[in-house]
């Protein structure tokens, strides 16, 4: 009720305070709210700088940081639209390969939405086979569903193996 009564108002009056503000204001406020550990505060700042400043030299980074935010504060469903959204319009970014994985990772393990993790990481594959990431979007494919308990029993069964054939030679 607290916040209510005083968040509110306070981040009223901060967005309205935000509106006067370049974009490069924006941004270094963001990064500031960000390494202060502000979740909200970025959130708003970043959500600013993509509605004021669309096509504006931040807007990738905002976007990107805007899904990372979103993240951290555990809104997953926020997090992939904002990682999708990025890899989508940011395809040719550096950062697009993580986006799509990190898609395909959070509907794994946080969101445990199966079939739409693995057309993720399918997804990503299909668009960087030869990323330092697609062997281990290979194995999250290949361990899907599985408990933390049965990964490592079938990585030992196999390391097993391979340890009984190279003392065989």
């Amino acid at each position: 009720m607290k916040f209510i009564v005083y968040g509110v108002p306070c981040m009223i009056l901060f967005l309205a305070g935000c509106s006067r503000m370049t974009e490069d204001e924006l941004w270094k406020k963001a990064g500031q709210t960000r390494a202060g550990g502000n979740a909200d505060s970025t959130i708003l700042l970043c959500q600013t700088i993509l509605t004021e400043y669309p096509q504006g030299k931040e807007a990738a980074h905002a976007l990107y940081t805007l899904a990372e935010a979103y993240n951290g504060k555990q809104d997953y469903h926020a997090a992939v639209n904002c990682y999708s959204a990025f890899a989508a319009k940011y395809p040719d970014s550096t950062a697009a390969p993580v986006a799509m994985f990190l898609v395909g990772f959070i509907y794994d393990t946080n969101l445990q939405m199966l079939d739409s993790a693995r057309t993720a990481y399918q997804n990503f594959l299909t668009r960087f086979p030869n990323h330092e990431l697609a062997a281990s979007a290979k194995s999250e494919i290949d361990n899907l569903g599985k408990t933390p308990d049965e990964i490592i029993g079938v990585n030992k069964d196999l390391a097993v193996k391979a340890k009984k054939s190279t003392k065989k030679k």
